[in-house]
């Protein structure tokens, strides 16, 4: 046992965590059953600097925390074998997405659509969905111009999409459920409706994407919806407390350049008793040595020995993933993206929610 000070901020939640402590009432008991009785904390606690708080250290705390699981009173929840597990077919469902773009705190655009995901079947180790994408609005309304139908159009003969991901939830392959020539085929259709060159080059550019599966694959993963819900996140590993280890992942929050490579680590949140979701943060900072020209050039190569310097693009990213305790699946997730551009601070708010059925 210890003798703490108490400095400004300090909550007793903090410092159990801090600690490790899994639960602060149980920090709270430990000071009032070892201090004098007119320094015992009373309910509400309310911590001011300079309090001297009597606190466990070394072997007291790995024994007040088996005392709290033995009682079924730990706020935290820990992954077996340190990592949470993942049902991937659990991820059917449709998904509302919105997501707003500010430039120095003022909101510049603000979208919103929803995405539907299907399961279909298992091969071995590998699961089958189906992605389409609907109900896409731009600052509040449908758009109902030309281009903006144009592109409608298009999208209801491209979708649905099948993708394939493996047992970790990586996707490992995409495909279109109608043949290419069909889909040539009903894309020049459209010109009968879409007479001007614009429409028509359009249309010919899809065409041509369409002969390349190698860029449709990368264009469906290099989006934030796919990102949240088949990115690395499930596959981190946790240590012994709530924290995971670093890892790394390309995110997509430029919507016109490659994707960031971020050094990411999760940490689980304390669970709330009077619900029954698990919350876990997501903390990001750019590891990615490329300048904003060459994230923004398709045909530059991203070399993995390159090193940071002084005109790498300089981001940060952070999201909160909530999840259903009774399956460990993602319900929701809200997630920031800021980055500096010239004397202008950029901002994405992206949200991604699991409609009830």
């Amino acid at each position: 046992m210890i003798t703490y000070m108490t400095l400004p901020g300090d909550t007793l939640e903090k410092i159990a965590s801090d600690l490790k402590v899994e639960n602060p009432v149980y920090l709270k008991d430990f000071h009032n059953k070892h201090c004098a009785v007119y320094d015992r904390l009373a309910e509400p606690v309310k911590m001011k600097p300079g309090t001297l708080l009597l606190i466990p250290f070394g072997d007291e705390i790995i024994k007040l925390n088996q005392e709290i699981n033995k009682n079924g009173d730990s706020l935290y929840y820990h992954p077996p074998h340190g990592k949470i597990p993942y049902s991937i077919p659990l991820l059917s469902g449709v998904y509302t997405i919105t997501q707003q773009k500010l430039e120095d705190g003022v909101v510049q655009n603000h979208y919103s659509y929803q995405a539907e995901l299907k399961y279909l079947r298992a091969e071995q180790d590998d699961h089958l969905f189906s992605i389409q994408i609907f109900g896409s609005h731009k600052n509040g309304t449908e758009s109902d111009s030309k281009m903006s139908s144009l592109s409608k159009a298009c999208a209801a003969i491209l979708f649905p999409v099948e993708i394939r991901v493996n047992k970790t939830g990586k996707i490992t392959e995409t495909k279109f459920f109608h043949t290419e020539t069909v889909i040539k085929n009903e894309l020049d259709n459209l010109k009968k409706y879409f007479t001007d060159d614009l429409s028509a080059s359009y249309i010919d550019h899809l065409k041509k994407t369409i002969e390349n599966h190698h860029q449709i694959l990368k264009s469906i993963r290099n989006t934030l919806p796919v990102q949240f819900l088949f990115g690395s996140f499930y596959r981190a590993k946790y240590k012994d407390w709530t924290d995971s280890e670093i890892y790394h992942e390309f995110i997509p929050w430029l919507s016109t350049a490659s994707p960031i490579r971020f050094e990411l680590y999760n940490r689980i949140l304390p669970k709330d008793k009077n619900n029954n979701i698990l919350k876990i943060k997501q903390f990001g900072a750019s590891c990615d040595y490329r300048n904003l020209n060459q994230l923004y050039d398709k045909d530059y190569e991203y070399h993995e020995q390159s090193t940071i310097n002084n005109h790498s693009v300089v981001c940060r990213h952070e999201a909160e993933y909530t999840l259903d305790l009774t399956n460990l699946m993602i319900q929701k997730v809200e997630a920031n993206f800021e980055i500096q551009i010239g004397d202008v601070t950029e901002r994405d708010i992206f949200t991604i929610e699991k409609q009830l059925k």
